[in-house]
C-alpha cells in the first residue's frame, strides 16, 4: 500500500512540475501565484527523496544511474544550445510575411519611421488584463524592426493609483515617451502607434499652414465638396494644422508650408510680397488651381506663379479616351506618373482628376522642373467651355496632350514648390479613393522634407491582421516543446530501464 501511494505521489508530482512549466509559459505575470506552485512541486520532491533516501542512495552508486546521467547532461547541453540559439533568434528576429496582401507585417511607411528613430522609446499601455495580449501582438510586429522599445501594461483594475496619476480616461491608452516627448492615443491600430512613435522621435512637429481666406473650401467642413478628411488624415500623420489668412499679414516662419487649396479669390500685392519672402527663407509652398468657368478671378497669383516659373492655364482638361464612366472625359484618368520622384516612391496605380486645368514649365525659368502628373497623349484643355458635348479640339486655341495634372521644383534657395490642377480629387466626395490622398500627403512629406512619411499604404484595409495571444502561444509552445518531449524522455527512460534489466 505504501508503494501505491508513493508511485501516486510521483505521479502528482510529475503533474505539478508540468503544471508550474504550463503557468510559467502561458501567465508568466502571475509571479505569486506562479512561484506558490513551484515551492510546492519542489518541496514535493524532497519530501519524495527523504522518504526514499536509502533507496535512492543505492540507485545513485549503480552503473544504471551513470549511464542515465550521461544521457541526461548530454539531453541537458542539446536543449542549451537549442536554448542558445532561440534566445539569438529572438534578440535579432526576422520575420517573413506569406498571406497575400501583406496583413501579418508592418507596412513600409512603419518601418522607414522605425528606421529613423534613434534613442530607447517607453511604452505604457493602460488596458484591462484580458486586452493585454492582444495589444501585445501589435507591439511584437515592431520589434521585429526596433528591439528598444520598452513596453508596461498596466491593468487599470490592480492599479487605479497610475491610472489616476497618468489622468486616464479613456481604455485602452497608451502613452508613448520619449526623452520629454509624449503621445498618447485610444485606437490600437498600426496607424496611431507608427504616428505617436514619429510625433516623439522628431525633431519638431511639421505646422502647415492652410490659408482660407482665398477658398472657398473649408478643411472643417464635412461637406462634400469640402477637405474635413484630408485635414483628419495629415491630423494622424502627425502634422499640425494651422487655420491661416494671408490678408492678416501674420510671419510666415512658423510654418513648414504654406498651402493654397482651390484658390479663387485673387491675392492683394501684399500677400505676394509675404509668400515671396517666404519662399526666399527657403518655404514651401502647396498650390492647388481649378478651372475658372466664369471668367479668370485670380489674375495676379497666376502672375505670381508664371514669374517663378510655372503657368497654369486657364483651360478644361478632357480626355475621351481614358476617363471615369459618364464623364464624358471631363474626368481624366490619370496613368502617366513620375516614379523616380520620391513622391511617387512605391507607387502603383492611377488617379482621376475631376474638372481640371492645365499646368506647364516655363522652361526659361524652370529647365528641370519635375512633372509628377501626366495625362495620355490622347488628350487636350480645352479653351471653350460651353457645349462641351460638342467639344473638339481646336489647334488654335487649344493645347494637345499629354496634359500636366501636377508640377514640382526644388529652387537654388531651397524652397520647395507642388501645383495641382485641381483641388476637389481629395476633397470629402473621394475618400474611398486613399490613393488620392496619399499623393497629397506624399507631396506634403516632400514639401516638409519628412521623407521617412512618403509611403502608398496609408489606406485603411478592414481585413485585421491574425493576433494569437500570449497565453495561446504559451500552451502551442508547452505541448509541442513540452509536453511531447518530456513524453519521449519517460518513454526512453523505461525502455532503458526495461532494457538493463534484460
Amino acid at each position: 500500500m505504501k508503494g501505491k501511494l508513493f508511485n501516486v505521489l510521483v505521479g502528482c508530482n510529475i503533474v505539478l512540475y508540468l503544471t508550474s512549466l504550463a503557468l510559467w509559459i502561458s501567465i508568466d505575470d502571475e509571479v505569486f501565484l506562479n512561484s506558490v506552485v513551484s515551492l510546492i512541486t519542489c518541496s514535493l520532491t524532497l519530501i519524495l527523496v527523504i522518504i526514499k533516501r536509502n533507496r535512492f542512495s543505492a540507485y545513485y552508486k549503480s552503473a544504471q544511474f551513470q549511464k542515465l546521467s550521461s544521457s541526461l547532461l548530454t539531453c541537458f547541453l542539446v536543449f542549451y544550445i537549442l536554448g542558445l540559439i532561440n534566445y539569438l533568434f529572438f534578440k535579432n528576429p526576422l520575420q517573413v510575411d506569406l498571406s497575400q496582401k501583406k496583413f501579418n507585417s508592418l507596412r513600409q511607411q512603419t518601418v522607414k519611421v522605425l528606421d529613423s528613430l534613434e534613442g530607447k522609446i517607453e511604452v505604457d499601455v493602460f488596458a484591462k488584463k484580458s486586452d493585454h495580449a492582444n495589444i501585445s501582438a501589435l507591439f511584437k510586429l515592431y520589434s521585429v524592426h526596433k528591439s528598444d522599445i520598452s513596453v508596461r501594461y498596466i491593468d487599470i483594475d490592480t492599479r487605479p493609483d497610475l491610472v489616476a496619476e497618468s489622468k486616464i480616461t479613456q481604455v485602452p491608452t497608451i502613452i508613448v515617451t520619449k526623452g520629454d516627448r509624449t503621445a498618447r492615443f485610444t485606437r490600437v491600430r498600426e496607424l496611431e502607434l507608427t504616428n505617436a512613435l514619429y510625433r516623439v522621435g522628431s525633431a519638431k512637429e511639421s505646422i502647415l499652414c492652410v490659408d482660407s481666406s482665398h477658398s472657398k473650401f473649408s478643411w472643417y467642413s464635412d461637406d462634400n465638396i469640402h477637405h474635413s478628411a484630408l485635414k483628419r488624415l495629415l491630423d494622424k500623420e502627425g502634422y499640425r494644422i494651422e487655420d491661416y489668412k494671408l490678408v492678416s499679414s501674420d510671419p510666415l516662419g512658423i510654418c513648414d508650408a504654406l498651402v493654397l487649396w482651390g484658390v479663387e479669390v485673387d491675392l492683394e500685392q501684399r500677400e505676394i510680397e509675404a509668400i515671396k519672402k517666404y519662399r526666399k527663407s527657403g518655404g514651401a509652398l502647396l498650390v492647388a488651381i481649378n478651372p475658372q468657368f466664369n471668367g479668370d478671378s485670380i489674375p495676379n497669383f497666376r502672375k505670381y506663379l508664371k514669374e517663378v516659373g510655372i503657368k497654369v492655364h486657364n483651360l478644361l482638361a478632357i480626355s475621351p479616351k481614358s476617363n471615369v464612366q459618364g464623364s464624358k472625359g471631363t474626368v481624366p484618368i490619370a496613368e502617366d506618373f513620375d516614379l523616380r520622384h520620391p513622391i511617387f516612391e512605391g507607387f502603383t496605380g492611377y488617379a482621376f482628376f475631376p474638372l481640371a486645368t492645365v499646368l506647364e514649365f516655363d522652361k526659361t525659368k524652370i529647365d528641370k522642373g519635375r512633372t509628377l502628373i501626366r495625362s495620355t497623349p490622347l488628350s487636350w484643355g480645352e479653351s471653350n467651355f460651353l457645349e462641351l458635348d460638342k467639344k473638339k479640339f481646336d489647334k488654335s486655341k487649344d493645347i494637345p496632350g499629354p496634359l500636366n495634372f501636377a508640377l514640382a521644383h526644388e529652387f537654388d534657395d531651397s524652397s520647395r514648390i507642388v501645383v495641382f490642377s485641381n483641388s476637389s480629387f481629395v476633397s470629402n466626395n473621394f475618400t474611398k479613393y486613399g490613393v488620392h490622398f496619399s499623393i497629397v500627403v506624399n507631396s506634403i512629406s516632400w514639401l516638409t522634407r519628412n521623407n521617412q512619411l512618403i509611403s502608398f499604404d496609408r489606406t485603411t484595409i478592414k481585413d485585421e491582421p491574425i493576433f494569437i495571444s500570449a497565453p495561446q502561444l504559451g500552451i502551442i509552445f508547452f505541448f509541442s516543446v513540452i509536453i511531447i518531449p518530456v513524453i519521449l524522455i519517460i518513454l526512453s527512460i523505461i525502455i532503458y530501464r526495461r532494457r538493463g534489466r534484460l
